[in-house]
């Protein structure tokens, strides 16, 4: 399986990877962490998300692969890579690209399914063998994207919660043995918290903008200056941030965020008008002047 492991680590799928959406939620008790979105787990061979509240039963014999790279800073995360504990001759990658700050905005799984699409058959030698299409797994609905090209196969299942894009990406160097793993998708469950995601906090992006916040206390610049740093928070239905996420920032900014935002009071959030969580997000750019700004967008997004 020489050829395969070679065309993975310099053929374009490598880049085009890179592309990729119960029991009520509820702030944790003092002393219970909130899990995060890159916070899994894999156990007696299944991978599961709190988070995303999704299990998934790995195919027999096979073991985590590489571990990646730290979310990047529009908040795209390789949630898990697994391979074969034998022969390489297929793989699969579950990534997660939060909404929130992607630098490509995409409306739904489905947009993004073809946006895959559309990029891979610009490709020469690149095949879209199943167009987007929809479909349920566990519950929740995905978008499936089939394509193939220099001996490889890979079908793509994008769906969104909690307002991100997770995607299980599979990759075979046979359509046979992509197949197999296709079918493997069958087995995906809820990991507890309901399936559909029902009872998570209400979703919407920038909702911490000026007119909504009642109190701010601004974090202790520290460096590295002048990057963006993208941030999700969960309010109470009082308005209250009782969980901060610094998704992409060093230990003392981290810290130095959770404390500050731990301490901002929103608006109510209210649905069919009953305050309930909301979570959304906003960047932190801390500047060479000792001053704090909260940008809307990434630069050039």
């Amino acid at each position: 399986m020489t050829s395969f492991a070679a065309m993975w680590r310099v053929g374009p799928f490598a880049s085009a990877l890179c592309l990729v959406g119960g029991l009520a939620w509820q702030v944790a008790p003092a002393g219970e962490q909130v899990p995060y979105p890159d916070q899994v787990t894999v156990k007696e061979g299944t991978f599961a998300s709190a988070y995303f509240d999704f299990s998934y039963p790995l195919p027999p014999g096979w073991t985590e692969g590489l571990a990646g790279p730290e979310p990047s800073l529009t908040a795209y995360y390789v949630l898990k890579m697994f391979v074969p504990a034998g022969k390489f001759d297929a793989m699969v990658l579950v990534a997660a690209q939060d909404l929130f700050f992607m630098a490509k905005p995409f409306a739904d799984a489905t947009e993004m399914a073809q946006d895959i699409a559309r990029s891979r058959s610009a490709l020469t030698g690149m095949t879209v063998d199943h167009a987007p299409t929809a479909l349920t797994l566990a519950g929740r609905s995905f978008a499936r994207v089939d394509v193939s090209g220099f001996g490889i196969f890979d079908s793509t299942f994008v769906t969104e919660i909690r307002c991100h894009l997770v995607s299980f990406n599979l990759t075979a160097n046979s359509r046979e043995r992509l197949n197999e793993l296709v079918r493997g998708m069958e087995k995906l469950a809820d990991a507890g918290r309901g399936g559909t995601g029902k009872g998570d906090p209400a979703c919407v992006k920038n909702y911490a903008r000026p007119e909504h916040v009642v109190t701010k206390v601004d974090p202790v610049p520290i460096a590295p200056l002048s990057v963006p740093i993208p941030v999700r928070i969960i309010a109470g239905p009082d308005g209250s941030v009782q969980h901060v996420h610094a998704i992409r920032a060093t230990d003392a900014q981290r810290a130095g965020i959770e404390q500050a935002l731990q301490q901002w009071k929103l608006k109510p959030y209210e649905v069919q008008g009953r305050a309930v969580e909301v979570e959304t997000g906003l960047l932190i750019q801390f500047t060479p002047d000792g001053s704090v700004k909260y940008p809307e967008r990434l630069p050039d997004s």
